[in-house]
């Protein structure tokens, strides 16, 4: 799924506004500076997501052959790629 800078600026404001509702943070910075951090950091987070799809599509891509002879569930094994190479980089999904 695909979401704008806007769409996430708004998730992260609606997360900001809970948890100043709830009073499980204290606000050191200026809220608009938290908005611009969260909002990267998620953007960043998709952006990283994204190469990955990528490179798995790659991958895949290479082993098209092998997918359709054996008849493989492409996106059972896409599935399963990007899982190992987050795992193998860290990455969180």
């Amino acid at each position: 799924m695909k979401l704008t800078k806007e769409q996430v600026e708004k998730i992260m404001r609606t997360v900001i506004e809970k948890l100043k509702e709830k009073e499980l943070v204290e606000m050191k910075s200026s809220e608009a500076k938290i908005l611009e951090r969260m909002t990267e950091a998620f953007l960043a987070d998709l952006r990283a997501e994204d190469s990955l799809d990528r490179e798995v599509e790659e991958i895949l891509k290479g082993h098209s052959g092998e997918i359709d002879s054996q008849r493989l569930d492409y996106r059972k094994m896409f599935n399963i790629v990007k899982g190992k190479l987050a795992r193998e980089r860290g990455i969180i999904l």
